[in-house]
C-alpha cells in the first residue's frame, strides 16, 4: 500500500467517526449562530434602507476584525479537541499504517476540517444576503452607508471605512479568508503538536491560552490595562501587530504602505513557518510516542 493511501485512509478514518461527535454538530451550529450574529447590524443597515450586499460583504465585515476571528476560533477548538485520537483503535492504525503515515493522516485531517470550517462560515454568511446579492468586483450602496456611519459604534464600520478606500471586494476576500485560514490552522497545528508531545489536555489549554494572548494584545485592550496615555497608541499598535498570532490575522492591522506594521503577505508567512515548525516538532516526538493502556482506553 503507498503511503499516500494510507495516509488518506488515516484522514479519512478520523472524519468518519465525527458522526458520533456530538461537539462536532454543536460547533456547525455555534458556527452559523456565530455568523447571524455578527452579520447582523450590517444586514440591519441594508434591510432599512433597501439597498443591496455584495455577496461576500457579510463575511469580509465580520472576520477582517480580531475580535470575530478569535470567537470564531474558539467554535472550531470543539471539534479539534477530539483529535489527534490516541486510543486503541488509533493505535493499531498507526501499527498498520505506520507511525508516518498515522501523523501525517491527523495532519491533513485538521487541515480538512479547518478548511471546510472557514468555507462554511464564507458560505454561510454569503447565504444571509439572499434576495439583496450583487456579484460585482464593486462595494455596495450598504457599505457605502457604512463607510459614513460614526466611528467608534461597531468595529465593521472602522474596518469598512479602511477597505473601501484601499481594496475591493475579490481581492479583500482573498486575503481576509487566507489570514483566517493560516491563523485557525496555526491553532490547530498547536493542538495537534502539543497533544503528541505531551497530553490532550495540554494541546486544547495552549492553543485557548494563544487566543487568549492575542485578546489581551489588542492594542486598545492593551492600553487600558497598562494605563498608557494616548501617546503610546502607534508603539502599542506597532508591538501588538508583530507579537500576537492574531493581531496578524486581523485584516486592519497591516501595513498598506504607510507605516510599520507588517504586510499581508510577511503575516501569511509568519503564521504558515511557525506551523510547519510545529508539525516538525510532532513529527520528531512521534517516533518515540509510546501508548499506554489500562482497560482498553489510553492515557495521553
Amino acid at each position: 500500500m503507498s503511503e499516500a493511501k494510507k495516509v488518506w485512509q488515516c484522514a479519512g478514518w478520523n472524519l468518519y467517526t465525527l458522526r458520533k461527535n456530538p461537539r462536532f454538530y454543536l460547533a456547525l451550529l455555534m458556527g452559523t449562530m456565530l455568523c447571524w450574529m455578527l452579520t447582523d447590524k450590517t444586514l440591519v443597515i441594508s434591510r432599512t434602507f433597501i439597498t443591496p450586499l455584495q455577496v461576500f460583504e457579510p463575511f469580509i465585515w465580520c472576520f477582517a476584525d480580531g475580535d470575530s476571528i478569535l470567537f470564531a476560533s474558539l467554535v472550531l477548538m470543539l471539534i479539534l479537541s477530539a483529535f489527534p485520537r490516541l486510543d486503541a483503535a488509533s493505535s493499531y492504525l498507526s501499527f498498520r499504517a505506520g507511525r508516518k503515515a498515522w501523523l501525517m493522516g491527523q495532519v491533513l485531517t485538521v487541515f480538512i476540517i479547518t478548511l471546510m470550517y472557514c468555507l462554511m462560515l464564507l458560505v454561510f454568511s454569503m447565504a444571509l444576503t439572499t434576495g439583496r446579492a450583487q456579484w460585482t468586483n464593486a462595494w455596495s450602496d450598504t457599505a457605502t452607508l457604512l463607510s459614513f456611519s460614526p466611528g467608534g459604534f461597531d468595529p465593521a464600520f472602522a474596518v469598512t471605512r479602511k477597505m473601501v478606500k484601499l481594496t475591493l471586494p475579490y481581492p479583500a476576500l482573498i486575503q481576509i479568508f487566507g489570514l483566517l485560514f493560516c491563523y485557525m490552522l496555526l491553532l490547530s497545528c498547536v493542538q495537534l503538536t502539543f497533544t503528541v508531545m505531551k497530553s490532550r489536555k495540554a494541546g486544547t489549554t495552549i492553543a485557548l491560552l494563544i487566543g487568549l494572548t492575542g485578546f489581551i494584545l489588542t492594542p486598545e485592550r492593551f492600553m487600558v490595562w497598562l494605563n498608557l496615555p494616548q501617546e503610546f497608541t502607534f508603539y502599542a499598535n506597532l508591538l501588538a501587530a508583530w507579537l500576537s498570532p492574531l493581531q496578524h490575522a486581523t485584516f486592519m492591522m497591516h501595513n498598506f504602505g504607510y507605516d510599520l506594521l507588517p504586510r499581508i503577505g510577511t503575516s501569511l508567512l509568519i503564521l504558515g513557518g511557525i506551523s510547519i515548525l510545529l508539525l516538525v516538532l510532532a513529527a520528531v516526538r512521534i517516533r518515540h510516542y509510546n501508548y499506554m493502556f489500562t482497560g482498553g482506553t489510553t492515557h495521553d
